[in-house]
């Protein structure tokens, strides 16, 4: 009797440390994962390792938010830039350019040397002959009986017109003669044409120095270089005459006093 009982006793205590077993197992197996060599199936091997030079993702992200955030509060911060103006409207900028008075001599004699060739050959093409495309089978007669002849040039139809090329190197501050050699007849214009040779003798200009300034118009001194005259035993001279440039409002400059020197 005595021998079942220590046989019962045996076979529980067996039981009981075979449950402990199984539990130990099973925490065992909730609590870590499940290996194979050492390396943890369930995690890719380089997550667990990561690169130790690979940029770290979750910090180049947050940077590039800081910096955007950055530049974002910039630009809604920053005041829009703009050219104040002075009573007279012009900006500083515009005023630094265009005023004579910013502009030393030698830079106003480079320019007036430039505008007063243009005025030349501008000059010589509305009074000596004509810059446009003329029909000379249709004519016109002014009151003095001389002859005009029809501009056939697109967009020329009135002296105004022409005034208009005229000016684009001439100041309108300057009267014209240019309605002497041209005639508005029928709504068309004609220009008078009148050809002749340039002096033989002229051999160049140079704008020598500022007389002075004024606060559009510069005024210079200019020589006209001739080889000699029609009288005969005189030799090479220079003629002094005077010529100026007038400051327009669109920093533009053309010319004022002017005379053709041939």
């Amino acid at each position: 009797m005595m021998k079942k009982i220590f046989a019962a006793l045996a076979a529980l205590t067996m039981i009981a440390c075979a449950g402990c077993s199984d539990k130990k197992e099973s925490a065992s197996s909730e609590s870590v994962p499940a290996t194979t060599g050492g390396i943890v199936q369930d995690v890719p091997p380089e997550e667990t390792q990561p690169d130790p030079l690979e940029p770290k993702p979750s910090t180049d992200a947050t940077e590039a938010t800081a910096a955007e955030a950055e530049t974002t509060s910039a630009e809604s911060t920053a005041e829009p830039v703009s050219e104040e103006s002075d009573e007279s409207g012009e900006s500083p900028a515009e005023e630094s350019a265009a005023s004579p008075e910013n502009l030393s001599d030698e830079e106003l004699v480079s320019m007036a040397q430039t505008l007063f060739e243009s005025a030349c050959r501008t000059s010589w093409d509305f009074h000596v002959g004509c810059p446009y495309t003329l029909d000379y089978n249709s004519t016109a007669e002014n009151s003095l009986g001389w002859k005009f002849y029809l501009v056939t040039s697109e967009g020329i139809s009135s002296i105004a017109d022409v005034e208009a090329d005229y000016y684009s190197t001439f100041s309108d501050t300057y009267t014209t003669d240019l309605s002497e050699i041209y005639l508005e007849s029928g709504g068309r214009v004609y220009a008078l044409d009148g050809q002749r040779g340039s002096n033989i003798y002229y051999t160049g200009s140079a704008v020598t120095a500022v007389t002075s300034r004024q606060e559009n118009e510069v005024f210079f001194t200019v020589e006209n270089y001739y080889s000699g005259s029609d009288f005969s035993g005189e030799g090479a001279y220079t003629q002094t005459a005077e010529f100026s440039a007038v400051l327009h409002e669109d920093g533009s400059w053309r010319a004022g006093v002017f005379t053709l020197p041939y």
